[in-house]
């Protein structure tokens, strides 16, 4: 497996198939929050409307352990109020 990044300011894909979501280093935040939904977001609203990996989280600068969550429809992150955001993927070669 190859670990990967996307950093992210706005809400978006963070998988867009098959993969493990290993962590995430928020960089920047002013009340930001992010929440994890299941799939590549092609057709979630701006809400953060899908299926919910887990409900909306108010991180705290630094490194954070999301437990190499395996998901195969890919993971979706909507994100709301001020954050700078990089998630860490372990993907097939």
């Amino acid at each position: 497996m190859n670990t990967k990044f996307v950093n992210l300011t706005s809400s978006g894909a963070i998988l867009g198939g098959e993969g493990v979501l290993a962590g995430m280093y928020v960089n920047s935040t002013s009340s930001g929050t992010v929440k994890l939904l299941q799939g590549d977001g092609s057709s979630y609203a701006d809400s953060g409307d899908g299926k919910a990996i887990a409900g909306v989280i108010t991180p705290a600068i630094g490194y954070h352990n999301l437990g190499n969550l395996h998901a195969t429809p890919g993971i979706y992150c909507w994100c709301s109020g001020t954050i700078d955001v990089t998630f860490f993927t372990l993907e097939a070669a």
